[in-house]
């Protein structure tokens, strides 16, 4: 046997956990419903063989050369008639080691809401289903007890071979079960493990993204526009509160919304839908400039990694006769990035921003009201 033979078995090797014998892979379904991340249970059926009627995720063994991934797509349909192709795989989690020998590989994945209208049970596997919101287990602390793992050996095991002469101190271990009741369903086990570990992983990426620390975000929020669109206006990068909000210009002091609305004489809106029907009904489009970056908290000065939105998209479904930036920074990043590219200027309108504090509301509406086209 040469080395090459070692080489070329291992070519093509996935790291396991030596040892472990069968492998089971769970999906760790995330939906959205009214803006809330809820998290989907099964309750297994009664005649199941093996832990019948007890909380779990969609799930099951994994066939010869199946991928974790693979596996709880497939799993989930068989259960709850939830295609693949309604599921967005978001992480690999860590793996789960049972003592018995069994290996759990938990798949975060987003599914789309529209699919629990659709959803079969398998009455064989599954007796019911449930969500529950993530912020529960991000509130609540799990009942949680521990049992011991203790060494059990045979009384003819040769410690004589060992160099021993009648023991060894063999190491013990300890083995957790959290616990947590929610609405009458009890989630324990593995299943309370998983949810456990993930809310102690989003509860550690919060921290590392307090204040002072860079976050590399994704803008959340779509363009809004129409095929009437007429003029675009362009942000720099959602701040904190409208990441939040998931809509443009969340912050209360930001006065983009007092500025529309004296400029379009209507009253200020309130709502999301209001103000996303007051811009479409003048005709105004609107996003921000920048794609993703890295930045802390609502920062522009922090702004780096800079990708910046297409805009294609928007110049080729509606007639857009001007483009227009809101602040500075803004004005700076269009002309850096896409106006190379688009061919296109854009005017630099003073920052509705709380923090462009020289300007008032009154100045700035003026400002707003000499570059823009008349009437809005």
């Amino acid at each position: 046997m040469r080395i090459e033979d070692f080489e070329k078995h291992f070519a093509c090797h996935m790291p396991s956990l030596l040892g472990a014998g069968s492998a089971f892979a769970v999906l760790v379904p995330l939906i959205v419903r009214r803006g809330v991340p809820h998290l989907l249970f099964e309750v297994r059926a009664d005649t199941l063989d093996r832990q019948p009627g007890e909380v779990c995720f969609p799930g099951g063994h994994m066939e010869s050369g199946e991928t974790p991934a693979a596996c709880a797509l497939r799993e989930t349909e068989e259960e709850l008639s939830i295609p693949s192709a309604a599921i967005r795989p978001l992480a690999e989690l860590d793996f789960v080691y049972h003592q018995s020998g069994t290996l759990i590989y938990p798949i975060l994945a987003e599914v789309d809401a529209k699919a629990l209208r659709r959803m079969r049970i398998n009455p064989a596997e599954v007796k019911d289903t449930f969500l529950v919101p993530f912020s529960f287990f991000r509130k609540t602390k799990p009942i949680l007890y521990t049992y011991d793992l203790e060494p059990h050996i045979p009384e003819d095991f040769p410690y004589h071979l060992l160099g021993y002469q009648s023991a060894y101190p063999w190491r013990a271990g300890k083995m957790d079960v959290p616990i947590y009741l929610y609405g009458g369903h009890p989630i324990w086990g593995l299943t309370g493990r998983i949810c456990r570990y993930l809310a102690e992983e989003m509860a550690a990426g919060e921290k590392s993204a307090a204040p002072g620390a860079y976050q590399h975000i994704e803008h959340p929020i779509p363009a809004l526009y129409r095929a009437d669109s007429r003029i675009l206006i362009l942000g720099s990068f959602p701040s904190v509160k409208s990441r939040e909000g998931h809509f443009f210009y969340h912050h209360p002091q930001n006065r983009f919304w007092r500025v529309i609305a004296a400029l379009t004489g209507e009253t200020p809106p309130a709502t999301i839908e209001e103000k996303r029907s007051l811009l479409l009904r003048h005709r105004i489009a609107l996003w921000d400039v920048i794609h993703s970056c890295d930045i802390i908290g609502s920062s522009d000065s922090s702004i780096k990694n800079v990708l910046p939105n297409d805009l294609r998209p928007i110049l080729n479904t509606a007639d857009i006769e001007g483009i227009y930036a809101n602040g500075g920074t803004a004005g700076r990043l269009y002309r850096k990035y896409i106006e190379p590219d688009l061919g296109r200027s854009c005017t630099v309108l003073p920052s509705t921003s709380p923090a462009n504090a020289a300007y008032s509301l009154e100045k700035l509406t003026a400002l707003w009201h000499a570059a823009l086209p008349s009437p809005l």
